[in-house]
């Protein structure tokens, strides 16, 4: 895999490389919708499993969406790979009914849940969970505009993906920071306290 710093998940099979120009940051992997997606203001129902794990191949996230008394949910489920075994380290139900637009572990076990599948103005459009599986912190869609600050329909109007997001985000070299790009600029994501800044 060399120089690949991550994957983007189309489905639970379907592997393509990130662009190469990420070739400088630090190891993740992204779960997402298929790229044919990208954009729209529909959405098929994800896949009933999405995977992906840090470049390293150390942490794998599992997404599972399933079905009780009516209502769908998303679990999430982070593992520890050993050369003999792939052990749990947590698995929860998220908040998301459909889980998140985009996923992604580190090569540190920090995952960071983008946005909702579906284009709603998102309670959880940043969700960061530490190797434990305990919320770090959680940024609304409103939080984010606050932070850009630029109007909700401005934000809006620039994203490609969903309410907000314009491009894949990208882990600096420490793999300290997640930057994320919206409303023709970065916002920078600390994954140690999961402070926001644009």
């Amino acid at each position: 895999m060399g120089a690949l710093l991550g994957w983007v998940l189309a489905g639970a099979v379907a592997i393509s490389p990130m662009p190469s120009d990420l070739a400088s940051l630090t190891p993740s992997f992204v779960l997402s919708q298929p790229l044919s997606m990208i954009g729209q203001d529909a959405f098929p129902i994800p896949p009933a499993l999405r995977h992906g794990a840090s470049l390293s191949g150390d942490y794998h996230l599992v997404l599972t969406l399933a079905e009780a008394d009516g209502r769908r949910y998303t679990t999430a489920s982070l593992y520890k790979a050993t050369e003999a075994v792939c052990q749990l380290v947590w698995s929860q139900p998220l908040p998301h009914s459909y889980g998140p637009r985009l996923a992604l572990v580190s090569d540190r076990g920090i995952v960071v849940l983008l946005d909702d599948w579906i284009n709603v103005a998102s309670p959880r459009a940043i969700v960061v969970l530490d190797r434990a599986g305990a919320v770090v912190a959680q940024h609304s869609f409103d939080d984010i505009v606050a932070a850009i600050g630029q109007s909700r329909a401005a934000v809006v109007d620039q994203a490609a993906q969903g309410f907000w997001l314009a491009d894949n985000p990208e882990i600096n070299r420490a793999g300290s920071h997640l930057s994320i790009p919206t409303a023709g600029g970065q916002l920078t994501l600390d994954l140690a306290n999961g402070e926001i800044e644009f």
